[in-house]
Formats: C-alpha cells, structure tokens, sequence
C-alpha cells in the first residue's frame, strides 16, 4: 500500500531542491508559486520585542538571512519541506544602542504547518566591568565604582563587579580600603570610561607592600668603628651617640634582627643591643637600643647540631635566650663587667625535632676576664625513638614488616613488635608488609602506617590480619540452554546464561575447600555439562582453572505407520537421513538423532510400490521442535491408490493364449486356474479385457465375462476366460 504521506514528503523535497538550485545559497529564494498551483512547503517565523537598535539579522539553518528593523511579525522566505529540521540563530545583534537579541523556541521540526512561534527577546546591551589585581598580599582590599559598587578583594588575579552596566553608563573605579597586614598601598589604572558595546576588561590594579626602616638608639659610645648589622647583611656604622637607620627598608611583615658585628674600640667598649629582633608592622621601627659600656663583656660561644627550634639557654639570672636552627653561634644580651661570674645553663630543649642539648663540661661557667667570652660549647644531638604496635588477628606463617623500605621485622605471632633500628626525631616513617602470610594467606592491614617522629616512641602502628578470602572463577563453554545453574560447597548458586567466564559470588577462604557442580542443568535446548576442576583447597590467590563443558542432548524422531502394504516407502527427516520402510512394519525411528531445541520435518521421500500406495503424514504430527525427549508422535497412514485387473481361466487345453488389458502389452495365460495383469490401474480407472490371441495346439476358442468394468478402491478378480476346442 503507497504511503500518501511518505508521497507527499518526497514531492515537496524535489520541489525545495528545484528552488535551491535556483538561488545564490544565502537570503530568501523565490518561493512564488507556479501559475496556478499553491506554494510547496511551510514557512517559518515569529516575532520581535524590545527592538532598539539597527541591523539586526536573523538566519535561518545557516544560509537564509533576514534582516529585522522594527518590533512585530517576521516570516523568512525560504519555505521547509514537511519534517524538515530548523534552526534560527541572531547573526548580527543590533547597535545603536547596543542590544543583545535572544531566542525562544529557536529550533524544531516541520510538522505540516508554518512556523510562527519564534520569539526574539532583545535587551539594551548590559555589560560586565571587570580588570585584574597583581602584588596583593595583604587583606582587606576593597574597590568602590562610581561610589557605592563595592567589590572587596581576597587575592591577585581577575576580578568583576556583580552588578552589569549598560552601554553608555559611566564607570569610575577607585580603592575604598587598601590592604592591611602587611600594609600595602594599591593604585587604580584604566578605572574611568563609558560602557560600550562589549564587556570592560581592562581595569588593573598594582599594589605595592609598604616600607619602613630600622632605626637605633646609641647610648655611652665612647670608642670608635662600632658596626651594627641587620639581618646578617645590612650593615650600620656608627659614628657617635644618637639616633640612626639602616639603609635598607623593610617590607610590611618582614623579620628583622639586629646584632653587634663589630664592637667599638679606642677605648674597647662593649656595646648590647636591646629590642634587637622582631617583625615590621605598620611603622618605622624606632625601639631598638644600643647600650654601650666600657670594661663590660658579652658571654656566648658555639652551637653544634642545632636542629630544632626552642632552644633556651639562661645566663645566671638572666631572661633566657631563645635559639632555633640553623643558629651555630650566640652572645647573650647582657654585659658583664670584668671579674663577674657567670654560669650558663640549657633550660630548654629544643623540638621539632626533639633534641638533647648539653654544654660541654668546663666551658658552662667561669669569671669574665678583660674580653669577651666566646667559648661556651652546647653540642645538640637528636633523639632516637623506638617504632612499633601490636598485631592481631595472625594465623599464617611469614609475616614480614618492613620500616622506610629497608627495616624488616619479622613476625611470629599476635602481640607486640618494635622495629630494630630507631628513628631520628623530625623524620618520617612508612611502615608496610613487605611480605603477607601464607597457611593459610592473609590480608593485614596496618593503621598509623605513616607518620613523623616527634618526641617519644611511636607505639600505635598496630597490624591487623585476616584470612584472605578468595573468588572461584571459571568458564563455560558449549552452553546453549537456559535455567544452567552452578553451586560452589552446595550452597553458593550462580545462575549462569551464557558462554564466557564466570565468578560466585561468595568468596572463599583461604585454606578452606572449595566443591563447584552443576546444581540444575540448561534445557531448552536439553544441554548435559561436565565440570573439571571443579573441586579443591583454596590457596593463595583467585581459583581461575574451573571449566564447564556443555553438550546438546539429541533425541530420536520416530512414529507410528498404518496401512503399509507396498515396499520401497522412503521417509526423511530435514530433508536427508532417508529410512526404507517396507509392508508389515507399523513404526519408525530414523536413524540420526536430533539435538534438543532443534527443529524436525519428516516428509515422503518415496511412494511404496507393490502394490502402490500413497502414503501421508498426518497433519500436525510431521513437524515441530524437539523438546525433553525422544519424538514418537509421528503418524503416517497409507492406502493403495491402484488395484489389480485379474480372474480365473477354465477349460484351457491348449498352449498360446494371451489376453490384453486396455489393449496394453499381451499377457500369456499357460494353464487354468488364477491370473493378474501386471500392470495395476488406479481408482477409477475403466477396464477392458480382450483375447489377444487363443490357444493353439490343440485349436480353442476363449470366451470373456466380466471382461469390462471401472476400479472401483478394490481389485478387479472376477474376470472369466472359458476356453473351448475349436470345432474345426
């Protein structure tokens, strides 16, 4: 049946590319009708609202392009074939003012009628004003724009007010707050101009850290070539009592330490510096003092092995002095004059890492001769700790840990382990099994496993093992049938649909058996699946060698067979597997089995002869599909469809007679009693027998009776021939 729609379709396409080939591929196409007939296809349009600007273009399905000047209906040209696709698109927004145009319903199908749904939407152009920031480290920046937009700012990178401006707008962007902590100072470039057509990108902003100096105090210099030093590189000389700056500024934030680098002399004076170290804030430093003394001496010495940080060191009475790493010398502040006694003392170890710092006997105290004492000797050594835990859960043999991929520590049982070898303070450790047990095989894992060694001992890096547990896997091949079910350990059923690799779902222990057998076989077709590997003890890893081989099941096709009085009756099955089947027998089987599921047609091959019969099969019984089982309901019923002409001969004396049989081949009768025509004649059939020739020697004479007739489904006996001497 012609499909009037699918007609339709096709015409309007043969018309749509007749008009195509007949424009210049963009803007309309001249859709008029032909002289009179109607236009083919649909149009597509809408409408429009909010239209400011000029030149706006719409285009249609990349090529057709409309231009739109005022608010209200639109139609494009070109017309679309019933299930056409189409998209509409704005290639040109206005300008003047600048618009942005958006589109509803913008794309769709064709379905048999115009379009006049597209909704163009156009708003006067609103505009983001955006820039970017750069040396921010401080906090607390804010921008303002035109007075009241404020926008704070967290870090460097690109930035944008939330609130859009429309084209036209002014924009003036300036620093509200500048940032703090350390103080900075941020300037403004490119923050004034009028909105255009398109987003403000470039707004930047630079802000630079704040720096002040470092400035000093001296008192009770007397001598001459006293040098300060800040931060071990800017150094100050001072030339008299008053106050003085480094040359160096120093920004918000930063750290700053002054010392003595070389004290005065002519006199020799011993000059200590006060509020020497701390961090520059928001101001010049103007706190620190220097204090200088005649005949009054410092006392410091040597650091070695200095690591940490938290070292304090006390000197008598004195506040303590703090020192971390990597400090290898120190002078106390105070200044003692010439014949004191001094002791110094650790009164603090340092940490991270945990150290043990002493001072070397002898060079902890002594009496301030006429110099400086610079022979103090503290010597610091990091601790060493022990790393450990506790295992539970071992049953297997062969457990081996290993600490920073080298320490390893075997194993035995449950209970508490320590590695050989400790680990310095401040450093990191990793513990993992190197090797997991076996007999049966294990899984331990390990909690705490990596971590840094503070200040005392690391118990806590506990084991825990369990018995792994592992999949039993295998393979099906062969399988054709559904409802094929496996078990593992008569428990675990896994219904499997296909060839291909298998998993049960329940894992198995390891050391434990495992016991996979065919738990419902496939039928549908009848499959029978033998399973090798199926059995055994789970060791040290996934059991993978499990085959399952599937095999069809066949079964005989067969029936029963009435009637069957001829030979040379052929059967077949599918087309081949002939089967000769003879009078007397009233059942078959052919000899070729046939898997289950699959199909069977027996036929006829060959009618049987002897007599002839025509031989059928009952209908429904021929054909069909074997199931479960051997197929025995196949009925075949015969019956013979030509009949024998023949009768009885009396009187015959002589030799020579020959009857005929609808005037067929001649058939010689030798002596009295019964005879039959070979040639048999089918229902129906009328009959006709004649003397082809009498007997001879003697001379007789043969009448006929019953000689003409028609078959009538039986055969033909009663024919008589009485022969007669002849009487001459």
């Amino acid at each position: 049946m012609i499909d009037a729609r699918a007609v339709r379709n096709l015409y309007l396409l043969c018309c749509l590319a007749a008009l195509a080939a007949c424009s210049n591929g963009r803007g309309s196409v001249d859709s008029d009708p032909p002289s009179g007939g109607a236009q083919e296809g649909f149009t597509v349009g809408g409408t429009v609202t909010g239209l400011d600007g000029d030149g706006l273009v719409l285009q249609l399905n990349d090529g057709n392009d409309l231009a739109v000047s005022n608010n209200g209906s639109f139609t494009f040209n070109t017309r679309l074939a019933d299930d056409a696709s189409y998209s509409v698109e704005v290639l040109t927004q206005p300008t003047g003012p600048s618009q942005t145009c958006t589109i509803g319903s913008a794309s769709g199908t064709i379905d048999a009628a115009n379009v006049s749904n597209i909704a163009i939407t156009c708003a006067t152009g609103a505009f983001a004003l955006r820039g970017t920031v750069s040396g921010l480290v401080g906090t607390g920046l804010v921008l303002k724009n035109n007075g009241a937009d404020l926008l704070p700012i967290s870090s460097d990178g690109e930035f944008q007010f939330p609130m859009p401006y429309a084209s036209g707008a002014g924009y003036n962007v300036t620093v509200e707050t500048q940032p703090s902590g350390p103080l900075q100072s941020c300037t403004v470039a490119n923050g004034v101009g009028t909105i255009g057509s398109a987003d403000v990108t470039d707004v930047t902003v630079t802000c630079a850290t704040g720096r002040f100096s470092i400035g000093v105090s001296v008192s009770g210099l007397v001598g001459s070539a006293l040098v300060l030093q800040n931060n071990l590189g800017d150094d100050l000389t001072i030339t008299g009592n008053g106050s003085f700056q480094f040359g160096s500024l120093l920004a918000s934030g930063a750290r700053y330490s002054v010392t003595v680098l070389r004290q005065p002399t002519n006199p020799t004076q011993t000059c200590a510096v006060n509020n020497h170290a701390g961090t520059v804030s928001t101001a010049h430093v103007t706190n620190i003092t220097v204090t200088c003394m005649t005949n009054r001496f410092t006392i410091g010495g040597t650091i070695s092995g200095l690591a940490g940080s938290g070292l304090q060191l006390r000197l008598n009475n004195e506040p303590a002095l703090q020192l971390s790493a990597p400090a290898t010398n120190f002078t106390f502040g105070a200044l003692l004059p010439n014949g004191t006694q001094y002791v110094v003392q650790v009164t603090g170890q340092p940490t991270n890492p945990a150290q043990e710092c002493a001072i070397t006997p002898g060079t902890e105290r002594g009496t301030v001769g006429n110099a400086n004492v610079t022979n103090v000797a503290v010597t610091c050594t990091t601790a060493r700790f022990a790393i450990g835990g506790t295992v539970r859960g071992l049953q297997g043999r062969g457990l081996v840990l290993q600490k920073n991929g080298g320490d390893d520590r075997r194993i035995a049982s449950d209970g508490e382990y320590t590695f050989q070898t400790e680990q310095a303070s401040g450093t990191d450790y990793a513990v993992t099994v190197s090797q997991p047990p076996t007999g049966p095989s294990q899984t331990c894992t390990i909690a705490n496993a990596t971590g840094t060694v503070r200040d005392g001992d690391i118990s806590n890096v506990d084991v825990t093992c369990a018995v792994s547990v592992f999949r039993i896997r295998g393979t099906v091949s062969g399988l054709l049938g559904s409802g094929f079910r496996l078990s593992n350990n008569g428990g675990d059923v896994l219904d499997v649909n296909a060839d291909g690799p298998f998993e049960f779902a329940t894992p198995v222990a390891s050391g434990s058996d495992y016991d996979v057998r065919v738990a419902a076989p496939p039928s549908n077709p009848t499959q029978g699946c033998e399973v090798s590997g199926g059995s055994g003890e789970v060791g040290a890893g996934d059991v993978t060698n499990v085959v399952v081989t599937c095999s069809t099941s066949t079964f005989t096709v067969g029936g029963s067979i009435s009637g069957l009085a001829g030979s040379g009756l052929v059967l077949q099955n599918n087309g081949g597997d002939d089967l000769r089947l003879d009078s007397g027998v009233n059942s078959f089987v052919f000899l070729t089995p046939v898997p289950s599921n699959a199909q069977y047609n027996v036929t006829v091959a060959a009618q049987p002869t002897g007599p002839t019969q025509e031989c059928t099969i009952l209908p429904g019984t021929g054909s069909g599909t074997v199931v479960n089982g051997n197929v025995t309901s196949i009925q075949i019923n015969c019956v013979r469809t030509e009949f024998s002409v023949g009768g009885n001969v009396t009187g015959l004396n002589g030799s020579g007679l020959r009857l005929q049989l609808n005037g067929g081949a001649a058939f010689d009768v030798g002596a009295n009693g019964r005879f039959t025509f070979p040639t048999s004649l089918p229902d129906n059939t009328p009959y006709t027998v004649t003397v082809a020739q009498h007997p001879i020697t003697p001379t007789q004479i043969c009448a006929l009776s019953n000689f003409v007739g028609t078959i009538a489904g039986a055969d033909i006996e009663n024919v008589e021939v009485s022969c007669v001497d002849s009487p001459l």
